[in-house]
């Protein structure tokens, strides 16, 4: 049982993953796995200690960091004061 849950928490990771601009839903994510909402958000939150909706938004925000540290830009401090 516990591999059906960690297959279907992982196809849930990978809907995200593919999927971070868009709105989810917590339908969406059951769809991905073939869970009821309610069955797919309780197995999430067992395995990975956080409901979908904050892996989500952690994920939002780390993804958003890591584009920011990666895109080149001139000296933002020197242009803001010109």
């Amino acid at each position: 049982m516990k591999k059906k849950k960690i297959r279907a928490v992982g196809k849930m990771q990978d809907y995200i993953h593919a999927h971070l601009t868009e709105p989810i839903t917590l339908y969406d994510l059951a769809q991905s796995c073939g869970l009821s909402p309610w069955y797919a958000s309780k197995i999430f939150k067992e395995l990975l200690g956080k409901t979908p909706f904050e892996y989500i938004r952690v994920y939002r925000i780390s993804q958003a960091a890591l584009k920011l540290r990666d895109e080149k830009v001139d000296d933002i401090s020197g242009s803001a004061f010109q």
